[in-house]
């Protein structure tokens, strides 16, 4: 029962924030292991590990002011010449504007070559629970292997040529 002048919905928010801890890579590796991916950190930087998910490489990272986001970030696992750069902006342009996530899009990796990545951000700036953490992993992974496939699928024979 709620006090007279407090909100029912103000007291469950605050019990529900209680199961709230703070975002941290820890929690990150605990979540992927209870999913039985494999993983490995990035020894160059602290808070990154990274996997392969259907042959596509990705990094979960903790960004942000106070380390409160969590980042799923994919590439792709074909290379693209630079010569194929506006086909391949028109491709993840239409996507973003089709889908509120992933947020899609084309890097320049080396002089002729570009990568295309999807990456998915959470924020628990205010903490999250397990099933949350969870949550976001899942949803950065499905929605970024999505979009791979998609564009697989719209490139259809000319994957070939790709990485040739």
């Amino acid at each position: 029962m709620t006090a007279p002048n407090e909100s029912p919905a103000r007291t469950e928010g605050a019990e529900a924030n209680a199961d709230l801890a703070p975002l941290s890579l820890s929690r990150v590796e605990a979540s992927l292991t209870r999913h039985g991916y494999v993983f490995v950190e990035d020894g160059e930087h602290a808070e990154v590990v990274r996997a392969r998910f259907d042959d596509y490489r990705f990094q979960f990272m903790i960004s942000g002011e106070g380390h409160g986001v969590l980042q799923t970030r994919g590439r792709w696992s074909h290379s693209v010449d630079i010569s194929r750069k506006v086909e391949m902006i028109k491709l993840c342009n239409e996507w973003n504007m089709n889908r509120i996530w992933p947020k899609v899009y084309v890097r320049r990796e080396s002089e002729g070559l570009l990568g295309v990545y999807g990456e998915l951000a959470a924020d628990f700036h205010a903490g999250a629970s397990d099933t949350q953490i969870d949550s976001a992993i899942k949803c950065g992974l499905s929605s970024v292997i999505a979009f791979f496939h998609s564009l697989e699928e719209r490139l259809g024979a000319e994957l070939d040529e790709l990485d040739s």
